[in-house]
């Protein structure tokens, strides 16, 4: 299973590292890669500091992270990138890609958020 920090590699390769192989098709999976890496770590985040809140629907978990989430820009950040990631996975024939330059700023919102709750998790398992 990768971990969060692999997801967002995996997306920043897409971004970086062009193949024929995912030429159509590399903005939505990056956005799908870094919106499951916000998920997974609010997953592993829920699961120390308020469990049972991994298991809401992750609007409700996004709106706990104001209570939670130090500090409370971050919380909302990862809202936002959340939302505009989850935007992006979904096609519509109206819709345009989101850009590299987008991509990479959503990526990097969501790599703060992994590093943000990554010391957190390291304490309780040391316990």
């Amino acid at each position: 299973m990768l971990t969060p920090r692999d997801l967002l590699g995996e997306a920043r390769r897409m971004l970086d590292e062009p193949s024929t192989g995912t030429a159509a098709i590399w903005p939505r999976a990056a956005a799908l890669l870094a919106r499951q890496a916000i998920e997974e770590s609010l997953e592993h985040y829920w699961a120390l500091r308020a469990p049972g809140v991994q298991h809401l629907n992750m609007r409700a978990q996004l709106g706990c992270l104001d209570v939670y989430l130090e500090p409370t820009t971050l919380a909302r950040d990862v809202a936002f990138t959340w939302n505009a990631l989850s935007r992006a996975t979904h096609h519509h024939p109206y819709d345009l890609d989101p850009t590299r330059e987008e991509l990479d700023s959503l990526i990097g919102a969501a790599e703060r958020l992994v590093d943000a709750v990554a010391p957190q998790e390291a304490v309780a398992l040391s316990r």
